[in-house]
């Protein structure tokens, strides 16, 4: 065999060797792919599952701290009641506010991102400078989502322990170790 032959030769044999090493990490791919899938499925199904349990306590929440409040306001109110309401209220709004200013110092920042981006050479950068400030836009509403919804438990826990304190052995929840009463006792 001359050199030029061996040099072609050689060249297929990596080639041939770099296309099965391809095709193998392909296929452990796949294969771990299909592992996992049963226990994502398993996962997805939980998840589900779980919605409606955890919308179910929400709901049993609000029901127990309307029918208290109403209690509350059926056995009158004092000026202190008046007075622990707004002061409820007062520290609501506080937190909205400290929220609401995250939420625009957030896209204030990805504004400023937005604006220091450079010029793009390649597609691939063009594309990866795009779908990162579209993952961070995703991150600004997961973000306030989850701290308003936070904010919003939070409220129905402190007002139910407040309702708790209030209203003694008249409470919905005066006895009852319910999530609530668990949460108001501790």
């Amino acid at each position: 065999m001359n050199e030029m032959t061996l040099t072609s030769a050689l060249a297929e044999q990596t080639a041939a060797s770099r296309a099965t090493a391809a095709t193998m990490g392909a296929v452990t791919a796949a294969a771990a792919v299909q592992k996992t899938a049963s226990s994502a499925r398993a996962a997805a199904v939980q998840d589900t599952l779980k919605m409606p349990v955890l919308l179910g306590g929400w709901a049993a929440r609000s029901a127990t701290n309307g029918i208290d409040t109403a209690r509350l306001f059926a056995f009158g109110i004092n000026p202190e009641t008046w007075r622990e309401l707004a002061q409820m209220q007062q520290a609501i709004v506080e937190r909205l506010t400290l929220q609401q200013q995250s939420w625009m110092q957030g896209w204030a920042a990805w504004n400023r991102e937005r604006a220091e981006i450079r010029g793009a050479n390649t597609v691939t950068k063009l594309v990866e400078q795009e779908f990162n400030l579209i993952a961070q836009i995703g991150q600004l509403f997961i973000d306030q989502t989850t701290n308003l919804i936070a904010l919003q438990e939070n409220i129905e826990v402190s007002y139910a322990y407040w309702l708790n304190q209030k209203l003694g052995a008249l409470s919905s929840t005066a006895g009852v170790q319910t999530p609530v009463a668990s949460v108001a006792r501790a």
